[in-house]
């Protein structure tokens, strides 16, 4: 006799994380900042496997089978996404994007047939097919390979010499300390399967440990929302040392010699159509923090800051490259225009480029 799909307290509360997953991910996607998004991907998965697990128990999954596929989507985004995070947290790209996620196009594709299969109503053989790649040894070896991979991450970065390093570096391991304790959750029920005291709450551990995934993530994103806003200022990682300074002036003070380093060694201010947020994505901090170390290091907003950059180059070529004409450096150097350079120029050394460049030729 078939049971009547109902939920118990167990599956009540995981349908909750569900939602709280979804919130997150929605959260996170909204703060506009491209390096969250993988962990609000991340987030997505685990929800979207716990779901999957949810329609199980309650038995909704027969008739919601053309959902089954979504749990593998889930299996094998979760490692790819977390590592694309870390990455992120270290100013590294992943390499060979598409080939990380080949197993997830693989899953959305068959669920896309499944789909259509429910939609125009036909018959879809992907039986064989989906039973070789749904094997619990493959989706282990695969969040084993990316565990590998973020350790050997961890290890080739483990520099904490200063406060930004300290805290990056605890944070990785708060979220490797998650991805790992799911992925034990995950083989240990494939081992305790196999002896005969098992029953079916062995099986809730796994969404357990996403459950607390999600929740752990939730609660830096509203008692430490700067770890998402690129800041990573949080006293729940680093106790403040020293007294006389406070822990984010020091830290505001390593952002800055951060920007400096990079300004002075990439000559981004160059670039004519630069915009705050275009810097921030090149350094790795969000338009906020960025402007907030600018204002508070300089004293001068963000325009002000890189002209003042603009005009060491002008006067650089204003000096050495008589041949040139003005227009040309004002360009060169990041300019728009003849009439804010002037502007500029004016304020700082009270005469005009052509007046500056024939003092320097006498």
């Amino acid at each position: 006799m078939q049971q009547t799909p109902s939920f118990d307290t167990w599956t009540s509360g995981f349908l909750f994380a569900v939602a709280m997953g979804v919130f997150l991910c929605v959260i996170l996607f909204g703060s506009k900042n491209k390096r969250n998004f993988p962990i609000a991907l991340f987030v997505l998965s685990f929800s979207t496997i716990l779901f999957c697990y949810v329609l199980y128990w309650t038995k909704y999954i027969n008739a919601l089978s053309y959902l089954s596929p979504l749990l593998f989507i889930g299996y094998y985004a979760v490692g790819p996404l977390l590592y694309m995070y870390i990455l992120g947290l270290y100013n590294k790209k992943m390499k060979y994007l598409i080939m990380h996620f080949v197993m997830v196009f693989f899953y959305i594709g068959i669920t896309l047939v499944l789909w259509s299969g429910c939609i125009f109503n036909y018959e879809v053989q992907l039986a064989l097919i989906f039973s070789v790649m749904s094997n619990y040894i493959l989706i282990i070896l695969h969040l084993v390979f990316y565990l590998s991979l973020m350790l050997l991450l961890i290890k080739k970065n483990d520099a904490t010499k200063t406060e930004f390093q300290k805290i990056r570096y605890k944070w990785a391991k708060v979220l490797i300390i998650l991805y790992t304790t799911f992925l034990c959750a995950y083989i240990s029920y494939y081992i305790l399967i196999n002896f005969s005291f098992f029953n079916d709450q062995w099986d809730y551990m796994v969404s357990f440990s996403m459950t607390i995934t999600i929740y752990t993530i939730g609660y830096f994103v509203y008692k430490e929302p700067q770890i998402f806003d690129g800041e990573f200022f949080a006293e729940l990682f680093l106790p403040i040392k020293n007294k006389e300074d406070s822990f984010e002036d020091n830290l505001i003070n390593e952002f800055y010699n951060n920007l400096i380093n990079y300004i002075e060694r990439e000559k981004p201010f160059k670039d004519n159509e630069l915009r705050l947020a275009n810097l921030a994505d090149k350094v790795g901090y969000s338009t906020h923090l960025l402007s907030k170390v600018i204002n508070k290091k300089s004293g001068k907003n963000f325009n002000s800051f890189i002209n003042d950059y603009r005009l060491i180059e002008a006067e650089k070529l204003l000096t050495t490259k008589s041949s040139y004409n003005i227009k040309t450096i004002y360009f060169d150097v990041g300019f728009n225009n003849k009439v804010t350079f002037y502007k500029a120029f004016k304020e700082k050394h009270n005469c005009t480029p052509t007046e500056y460049k024939r003092s320097k030729h006498l």
